[in-house]
């Protein structure tokens, strides 16, 4: 070809080599002509060369044009808009980790305390002897309550999430969403919106109401656009069902009208009873729509928003368990964090009628299935932690949903008044310290407490707090005289030897000593490590207390009543780092100061550690610092008697008839939350 030959010379010529002629190598060929063309190719290639350089050198590059551009964005328009247009012209599918809401995190906790008394040191000056109380005779621990059911085989794979971070409940919404959206990407889908309908649940409703549009706008627009979710025909059914003592379905059947599913939100009717069947409710919701799984192949989503841990977990818990996996339904929740360690917390309430505040039980725990905290007040002011949160759902909801695979949101509710704005315990550390969620009966979880004797101290320690209940801080500032310093020395002593007792009684079940250690070497539940790092450690520190205090006591009882009227007639109790009641005191208070120091150093971010500093905010010794007030004399006292006379004088001698007594107010009706 004519391009190939060209290209064949050039290169011929570009190397220098002589041009070949059919004459070339004719034998006749003189030596003139084979040197007229070696001139004639190196005349050629230096042209060709020329000529390169030349062209090269007339290139030139355009100039890149550096103005931005602007991003390209992809938006949903809906063909078919719902209720107000306005608002769903442009949808986003909102990611859960983005966060629009301000997100506030609440913690809430219970505790009371206890004390115990000791022994005088034999080099210390012998007082009068501490006063005791004779030790009651121990008896095995009582049970607290525990859901009961159906034994039943592990039916679902993918075990659901028992807590989110605390979020507001339109974030909530956002997530479920994106729920739902997951699941729509599958197969077809039915959503139950399964509403509390007592009193406290109405501000989160209307919250939900108000997000319908946004949430069915985002929903309908990934499916018409059909990339995210498969188009299909009434690809998402909704149902509206309210419970409380009773059910009602607000949806007769579900509905593909995200209009009547606002309807049946705004029309949800208020149950003043106070019950929440929650747990009977998802039973019968699953089984009378199970035909839109097994007929029909839709997945099933039960959406539960509620503000208590449920009224009916020991009938219902196991036989919802079993009736979702049957169908395979996930239960999805938005409800409170737990109170942590307690069953009931309070809320309060002003009523209208008089004004006054009066606090609501509302039934938010606890976040096990026994009580696993010991019940204790701490000494001295400070915060006193109670109704802190657990950091978790209840442990029944949280079981339901991590049985069925679903999520547990924890979500501001209204019962969040109940929980203490002190403590915030994020997702990420309380995630390892999560309880066990495989109990169902009372017996199974009794069987893996007997075969773990740490575990088994700690929950018999945290049911006998709750029947002997040790006392707060006893009195700290005494104010007396020659006559009464003695009986007022005897009533304080008295307060820290009761306390003593309570005590002692609690750490029975911790009477296994090293072997204990041991356990907790053996022991893989962070969870239990961190819970038997805090009671044993918080019942020495308030026993090593208690009878510091008490031998303070003792201590004072040395002066005479000289001594009380002219030089010390006012003490003040102080907490000390020096302990004067003996070496066995200071072994105490050694062990006490190690278990609770382990307990905050392996449980960071948790109750447990943040009831372990407070414990450690104060150390356990008791110094008392004397003083003297000097008493009024007898003419001062009847001066000031004299003036209060004169003071109250006209009054007295003023004749008035007695008021009628007005009769006293009607009580306000109380609603029940």
């Amino acid at each position: 070809m004519p391009i190939d030959e060209s290209t064949e010379t050039v290169t011929s010529m570009y190397a220098g080599q002589p041009q070949r002629t059919s004459g070339e190598n004719s034998p006749d060929a003189k030596a003139p002509v084979a040197a007229i063309g070696s001139f004639s190719g190196t005349a050629i290639s230096v042209v060709l060369h020329l000529w390169l350089i030349a062209t090269c050198a007339s290139i030139t590059l355009a100039s890149r044009d550096l103005t931005p551009v602007a991003p390209v964005e992809t938006r949903f328009t809906p063909v078919d808009p719902i209720e107000e247009p306005e608002q769903i012209l442009e949808y986003e599918l909102a990611n859960p980790r983005d966060e629009e809401f301000e997100v506030r995190k609440v913690v809430n906790a219970r505790s009371i305390g206890s004390s115990q008394a000791v022994s005088t040191p034999k080099s210390a000056p012998v007082p009068p002897p501490l006063i005791d109380v004779p030790l009651p005779q121990f008896r095995p621990a009582e049970i607290y309550d525990v859901s009961e059911g159906e034994e039943l085989d592990d039916r679902v794979n993918l075990k659901g999430r028992s807590g989110e971070e605390v979020v507001q409940i339109e974030s909530a919404l956002d997530r479920i969403t994106w729920e739902i959206a997951s699941h729509l990407q599958e197969r077809k889908v039915l959503v139950v919106w399964l509403l509390d309908a007592s009193v406290s649940v109405e501000p989160q409703r209307k919250a939900i109401a108000r997000r319908l549009n946004r949430v069915y706008g985002e929903l309908g627009l990934l499916q018409d656009a059909g990339e995210l979710i498969p188009r299909s025909e009434k690809g998402l059914l909704t149902g509206v069902v309210t419970f409380g003592e009773k059910l009602d379905f607000l949806t007769t059947e579900p509905t593909d009208q995200p209009k009547q599913v606002l309807e049946a939100f705004e029309k949800v009717p208020t149950d003043p009873a106070g019950v929440e069947n929650v747990f009977g409710a998802v039973e019968q919701v699953v089984k009378r729509w199970s035909k839109y799984r097994t007929q029909f192949g839709r997945s099933i989503l039960v959406m539960v928003v509620t503000d208590e841990a449920g009224s009916d977990f020991s009938q219902h818990l196991e036989t919802s368990i079993a009736a979702s996996k049957k169908n395979g339904a996930k239960v999805y929740c938005v409800g409170p964090a737990a109170l942590f360690g307690r069953k009931q917390g309070f809320v309060p309430y002003v009523a209208p009628e008089d004004g006054k505040t009066y606090q609501l039980p509302v039934e938010m725990g606890p976040e096990t299935p026994m009580m696993e905290y010991v019940s204790l007040p701490f000494w001295f002011n400070g915060p006193q932690y109670d109704n802190l949160s657990a950091g978790i759902g209840p442990y029944a909801l949280s079981r339901l949903v991590k049985e069925t695979g679903g999520v547990y949101f924890l979500s501001n509710m209204t019962t969040t008044a109940a929980l203490s704005p002190l403590g915030i315990f994020p997702m990420d550390a309380m995630r390892p310290f999560e309880p066990d969620y495989r109990f169902g009966k009372f017996e199974d979880y009794e069987r893996d407490l007997n075969k773990h004797p740490l575990r088994r101290a700690v929950v018999q320690a945290a049911s006998l707090s709750l029947r002997y209940k040790a006392q707060g801080t006893p009195d700290l500032d005494l104010r007396v005289t020659p006559t009464n310093y003695l009986p007022r020395i005897n009533d304080s002593q008295k307060s820290a030897a009761e306390t003593t007792l309570m005590v002692d009684t609690i750490l029975q079940p911790f009477s296994m000593g090293g072997k204990l250690e041991e356990e907790y070497q053996k022991e893989t539940s962070l969870r239990w490590k961190a819970a038997y790092n805090l009671t044993y450690g918080r019942l020495l520190a308030i026993k090593v207390r208690a009878f510091e205090y008490n031998y303070a006591c003792a201590q004072l009882k040395l002066l005479g009543t000289g001594d009380v009227a002219t030089k010390s007639n006012h003490w003040i109790f102080q907490p000390d780092t020096q302990l004067g009641s003996g070496a066995s005191m200071k072994k105490l208070a050694s062990e006490s100061d190690r278990l609770l120091k382990r307990c905050v150093n392996e449980a960071p971010g948790t109750p447990w550690a943040l009831l372990a500093s407070r414990e450690l905010m104060y150390p356990l010794g008791m110094k008392v610092q004397q003083r003297f007030i000097q008493p009024p004399t007898p003419r001062e006292m009847a001066a000031a008697a004299a003036a209060k006379t004169a003071r109250f004088a006209p009054e007295m001698q003023k004749k008035t008839p007695p008021k009628k007594p007005e009769p006293p107010p009607k009580p306000p009706a109380l609603p029940k939350l």
